[in-house]
């Protein structure tokens, strides 16, 4: 997927036949057209459905008569905004770009800029990226689930204790729920799988990470705290400004990092440089600026201090 850059907006023109205009203000019937324009069915029932979903900005209304109201209009921004999710969409080889995607597009847009997508737009958009979270099909949860179970294993775990952990992590991911001290049973025995000794303090390992060691703890703790966060989005339970100031912490996060990003691949004699590669594509940029804003969200909220409180106490239980 590729978009023009924000400096390009409303520099572009829209074809009216062979000439080119500048980007106006439109209704929804312009969107429609601009659409057909493009050779993409649209229709009326297919805007309202972007706007519920956060990829379009509610229509402001235009009074220009004492009588009534003329149809209420689109910023020229969207309307451009319209065009060029619509035309990425068709450029895929795909055939068709998941709406998932085009949500993580705005999503970025409301990240980097303030001008295109505002505060009201990106909770909905939000929301339906939090909708979309988790919801795939058994067979491809499985999968997923079980190449989490492989990563965090030791290679000493057996078939028994993969198997526990990952009918626990399903378990989760299905429901919404998750009970602390059965999966931190579970992902101890399969992080560090050796038999407790009568009189000895468990042995757990710690994984090597670009930033220090990596306990299960910590995996605990973020999934519990990102599953909550999602929830909070899913059903609309964080305020616009609430987003905004968080929005503004993650900008000067994120400026930082991008800055030390190159240094950063460099730790450890670059043995980590795939944890901070640059991804080429829009769409993989997207991505990881909407996951990195969820978990700064996540911290902002104290929700990660709070699952990571919560697993070092299920970690202390477990020890006795």
């Amino acid at each position: 997927m590729q978009l023009p850059t924000l400096e390009s907006r409303c520099k572009f023109g829209a074809m009216n036949g062979n000439r080119l205009t500048p980007w106006v203000e439109g209704t929804a019937e312009d969107l429609v057209a601009d659409a057909l324009a493009l050779e993409v069915k649209a229709s009326p029932r297919m805007v309202t459905s972007w706007i519920e979903d956060g990829l379009l900005a509610n229509p402001e209304p235009r009074k220009t008569s004492a009588h009534g109201s003329d149809p209420r209009v689109f910023p020229r921004e969207q309307r451009e905004l319209f065009a060029r999710l619509l035309e990425a969409r068709k450029r895929s080889p795909l055939g068709r770009i998941p709406q998932r995607s085009l949500v993580r597009v705005v999503l970025y847009l409301w990240l980097i800029d303030d001008t295109v997508v505002l505060t009201p737009q990106a909770r909905r958009a939000l929301r339906t990226h939090a909708r979309a979270t988790g919801q795939t099909t058994a067979v491809r949860r499985r999968e997923n689930i079980r190449a989490i179970v492989e990563q965090l294993a030791h290679p000493s775990a057996s078939l028994k204790q993969r198997r526990a952990a990952q009918l626990v992590l399903e378990e989760g991911e299905r429901t919404g729920r998750i009970d602390m001290d059965r999966l931190t049973a579970v992902l101890t025995e399969l992080y560090s799988p050796w038999p407790v000794q009568p009189g000895m303090p468990r042995i757990e390992r710690a994984v090597t990470g670009p930033f220090g060691p990596v306990t299960v703890q910590h995996h605990i703790a973020m999934w519990k705290a990102r599953q909550q966060t999602i929830r909070r989005l899913r059903h609309e339970e964080i305020d616009e400004l609430e987003l905004d100031r968080v929005r503004a912490v993650f900008r000067s996060d994120w400026a930082d990092y991008q800055a030390r990003r190159p240094a950063l691949a460099t730790i450890g004699a670059g043995e980590f440089a795939a944890y901070f590669a640059e991804p080429d594509t829009m769409e993989g940029r997207a991505i990881e600026a909407v996951d990195a804003f969820v978990s700064t969200l996540a911290g902002e909220l104290g929700l990660i201090e709070a699952a990571s409180h919560a697993a070092e106490t299920a970690r202390l239980r477990l020890a006795r």
